[in-house]
Formats: C-alpha cells, structure tokens, sequence
C-alpha cells in the first residue's frame, strides 16, 4: 500500500501513522526531527529518532561520513515500506534554514559569509548557509595584492557579501562583494576624515603597484603615492623595488577628498626641497662627479647627492660622434665627471656636459681647413644620398651623389667605390658652428661643361634627339649625352600650347643654345630662335666667303699667290 501523506489525502497524520506503522512521536511529514547516528551502510546513514523508529539520510547529504552517536537534524521525507525506515533529508533542512536567513539578510540589507566553491563562465558558484548563489565577475571587488602578472586566487576562500536578489522558487540568488565593500570603505572615508588632515605623518601598507605609482592602505582605505611624489629624483623607475608590496612605510597626507575617495600621499615631502638651495651649492662651469642613474635615447641622468639629478643630453657627449643612444657611452651606475652647463631652479633641471671636458678639435680645424682647399682621405662609409671621406681621425666630409661626376648626378656609389678606397676631393662647404663639412670629387676633375660651351656658344645650333617629356617643357639629348632643357617659354606658340602631343621620345629636332652652365651642370636650348639661327649662320657664311673673295680679286699681291703657293 503506497503511502498517503496529509497534503495528498482527507486522512490525519494519526491516521497514516497508524496505517503505515509509523511510531507515534510527533514524526510528521516535513517535519523537523532530531535523531543519533547509530550506523552507516554503504549508502545511508542510520539515525535512531527515539521509541522504535529509524530514519536514514543519504551519505551524500554529509560533507564527511559522520561517526556514530553524532547528533543530526533532518526533515522527514517519507516512509520506506519494503525496509521500514523514514526517509529523511539534511540537505533540504540546511536549505530551510539557509533560505531563511539569507531572505532575512536580503529584507534587512544585511551582509552574509560565503565560501567560493568554483569559477563559472561569467563568475563564481558561492555557498551561503548551505545555498548555491552566483557572483558575477563584476561584484568580485577588490581582491588585495597579487604576485606580477598574476591574479589571485579566491576560489577555496571565504568573503562577506551583500544580496543584490533573490529567487525564492530556485532557493537561490546573486552576490556582490563589490557593494559590501563599498559599504565598508564609506564608512571608513568617513572616519579617516573626522581623523586625519592634509600635512598629516601617517602609516601605510603597500597593496598593489601601478605604472604610474603605489597604492597604500592607510587606516583602511586606499591611498595613492605617485611616483613623482616618492623622491626628488627626477626619475624613479625602480619604485617596485624601493616599495614591494606588504611594506610599510610613513608619508605625508598631501590631498583628502572623502566623496571622491581620493587620498594623495607624499614621501619626499617627508624631507625638504634640494632645489631650493641648488644654487648655493653649484654654480655654471663646476665640474662634478656623479652616478649614471639612468640611460635614454636623448641621454643620461646622473645623481648629483641630496636628491638632485642632472641631464646629459647626447649632443653633450661627443665633439665628433653622433650618439644613438647613452648606453653607446655610459653604463649604469658609472661614476663621471661632467661639467655644469645651466640650472634652472624653477622647472628643477640641471644640463651637464661630458665632451666639455675633452679637447674641441673642430676649434683645432678651423685653423687649418678652407673652401677651395684640395686634400685625400679615405671613404668611411658609402650610403644612397653619398659617400663620408675622413678629413680627420674623428671627422668626416660629405660627398653628396650629386658631387661624384660631372655627367651623372645620380652614380651608382656602390658600383664606384668601397669602404677604405682613398680619394681626392675639394672643401666647397664649410659649416662649423653644425659641424658640417661638404665635399665634392667632381671639382677635382676636368669640367666637361667647360669644353662644351667653347664647342657650342650662345646663338649655336644643336641637332639632338627628344629625350623626355615634361609639364613645363622638353629635354633634349645631343653630343654624346649631354641633356639640355627647352621650356615652353622657349618654344613657339603654336608648339607650347600642347607640347606633350606635338613631341615626342626619341624624335630628332633642332635647338639654340640659349645658355651653357658648367658650375652647374645647366644647359638651356631655344627652339622658336631656330630659324634666325640659321638665318644669321647662312649670312655669317656667306659674308665670311664674299669676304674671301673680295680679298683674293682686289689684293695687290694676288699674282704672287698663284706664283709661289701657300706651303
């Protein structure tokens, strides 16, 4: 006979207890009892609930197997006919009772104890008075220092919540950690504001580092100490190491703003300002020593004592070489000496000088280099733009491509010449105050453009051939290589209107010298002068041999040219 329980029947439990055998000591359906372990089989545990009724809870409602004589609490299932036992349940007890305290603490806003069972996609499963509740990973909150690239563990530990809802048909709901939190630090700014003041010497614990400084806990809450508030150093890179976490260390209250929870601390205001007696103890021109502090592509920070830094920038290390970076000439920690180039109290800066303490020797050049002036010296390096010759041990010239040859402004460098070839080469350019020296190769060869413009002055008709086509005019080839420009300017009406249709690449044509260059490589042709070119070239001729003539017919002594031939 299957059992009938009050819910689904008209019967009393009196009734169904005497029906079913079941004892008569107050054992209802879902109802509270009491019992002692008596025994454990390999499934269920065996409670003794007084008289002679026995109960049985199922092993794995324990969290470890409990030993027998242990009291337990259960809530009453049902009775098992075939093995006569009650049914009973102490996991569905823990959540009655777990369900009623959590609601409570919901109702009231009051905060519970959770232990985090095991991480979910979106958050944690949390166990609350023997109730799965969820915590989303944005209710986290602030989990405290954690080792360097590394997130802490919460999983396996136990934290205080506040209940955000509640699903009183699931028994279950959502948690924030974040909210209880927030609750505790308000009520911590508060206090920390009825009790500390701006100028105020306090303690703090560093909990976690930033790129930008140190968190610390200060009477509860979080302070920052930025890192232009931990020395007067100008840079402080190795803070983490200075301040690891767990220190504790005093600083000055520098700002309190409880509604923006925002605390400002100082460390270095725990010491007076270096630089307001910077001037009393350097002057421009001393030569110090210090230690190399840090290394940077524009140069190196040098400890000066009493926390003041200085600056080499990396123009200031080298009379004669460029500097890449500091570490091509400094290491760290290393003691120099440098010469004192400028303070500036108010923005806190110190320029020094490393190659001030070497001898100048572009002073030394100045004395013995000039433009005009022809020397040899070896190639020290071939780049696309042109060739570095040495003038010095320590100083170079350059020959820009366009300086290699007379009948190539674009050579190929690398074809030409090597690393260490020595060559001859003119000063055209003299720069000291930049430190720039310009050369040239061609100037010490034979001028081609000179020996053209005595083959072909002004007025000279060329035959050529059209070698480029440009917005502006055309370029024209002739004696072996040689390339002239006729603009538009110098053509005629009807050829400059569309010159790009009316040429093109490769015809042959005909131009007037206008102009030869030889400094500068500059050719300027004419085609609309042509004609009167000609014109004046026939005229010229033809007078040259009329005159040839009249000199031959009317001269007295012409009889004597046909006696005695000219040798």
């Amino acid at each position: 006979m299957p059992i009938k329980f009050l819910e689904e029947s008209h019967l009393t439990m009196e009734d169904l207890l005497k029906e079913e055998n079941l004892p008569q000591n107050e054992i209802r359906l879902h109802s509270e009892v009491t019992g002692r372990v008596v025994g454990i089989s390999e499934n269920y545990v065996i409670v003794d609930l007084g008289s002679k009724s026995e109960g049985r809870i199922p092993l794995r409602e324990f969290p470890e197997p409990p030993k027998t004589g242990d009291i337990v609490e259960a809530i009453v299932k049902g009775f098992d006919k075939e093995t006569g036992f009650i049914n009973l349940s102490k996991r569905e007890l823990e959540i009655r009772k777990g369900w009623e305290i959590v609601k409570e603490a919901y109702e009231n806003q009051l905060s519970v104890s959770g232990t985090i069972k095991r991480s979910m996609k979106h958050g944690y499963l949390v166990h609350v008075e023997g109730l799965a509740m969820f915590l989303p990973h944005s209710q986290v909150g602030s989990l405290g220092p954690a080792r360097r690239g590394q997130k802490p563990q919460i999983v396996g530990q136990t934290f205080s919540f506040r209940i955000l809802e509640i699903n009183p048909k699931k028994k279950t709901g959502v948690l924030s950690r974040k909210l209880f939190q927030d609750e505790q630090n308000e009520a911590r700014w508060k206090e920390l504001a009825q009790n500390v003041k701006i100028g105020d010497i306090v303690t703090g614990k560093v909990t976690r580092h930033s790129k930008a400084g140190v968190f610390l806990s200060v009477h509860g809450v979080e302070g920052f100490l930025h890192r232009s508030n931990i020395s007067w150093e100008k840079k402080v890179e190795n803070f983490r190491e200075r301040l690891p976490l767990g220190k504790e260390l005093q600083v000055r209250v520098l700002e309190i703003i409880p509604e923006e929870h925002r605390l400002s601390l100082g460390l270095k205001q725990l010491t007076a300002d270096p630089w307001t007696t910077v001037m009393e103890r350097f002057k421009v021109g001393d030569i110090v020593q210090g230690k190399v502090t840090f290394l940077a592509r524009y140069g190196a920070f040098v400890d000066l004592g009493d926390g003041l830094e200085g600056l080499i920038h990396t123009s200031e290390m080298s009379w004669t070489k460029k500097i890449n970076h500091a570490r091509d000439v400094l290491k760290l920690n290393q003691i120099v000496e440098v010469k004192i180039l400028g303070i500036n109290p108010v923005d806190k800066r110190i320029a020094l000088g490393l190659r001030q303490l070497q001898t100048n020797p572009w002073e030394e050049l100045k004395q013995v280099l000039q433009v005009g002036q022809k020397r040899k010296g070896k190639i020290r390096e071939i780049t696309n733009f042109g060739i570095f010759v040495s003038i010095t041990d320590e100083i170079d010239g350059l020959v820009r491509k366009e300086d290699v040859r007379w009948e190539d402004t674009s050579p190929d460098l690398k074809k030409l010449y090597k690393v260490n070839d020595e060559v001859e080469f003119q000063i055209i350019s003299l720069d000291f105050e930049n430190k720039r020296i310009e050369c040239s190769i061609r100037h010490c060869l034979p001028n081609p453009y000179v020996e053209l413009r005595n083959k072909y002055p002004r007025g000279s008709v060329i035959e050529g051939k059209v070698s480029g086509i440009v917005d502006f005019g055309i370029f024209v080839t002739f004696d072996n290589g040689f390339e002239g420009l006729v603009h538009t300017s110098a053509m005629s009406k009807e050829q400059a209107q569309n010159h790009k249709k009316h040429f093109k690449k490769g015809d042959p044509i005909k131009a007037v010298v206008r102009s030869i260059e030889p400094e500068n490589r500059r050719i300027s042709l004419s085609l609309k002068d042509v004609d009167y070119a000609l014109e004046q070239m026939e005229i010229r001729q033809y007078v040259e041999k009329d005159t040839r003539q009249s000199t031959l017919t009317h001269s007295p002594f012409a009889r004597l040219r046909e006696i005695y031939p000219e040798k």
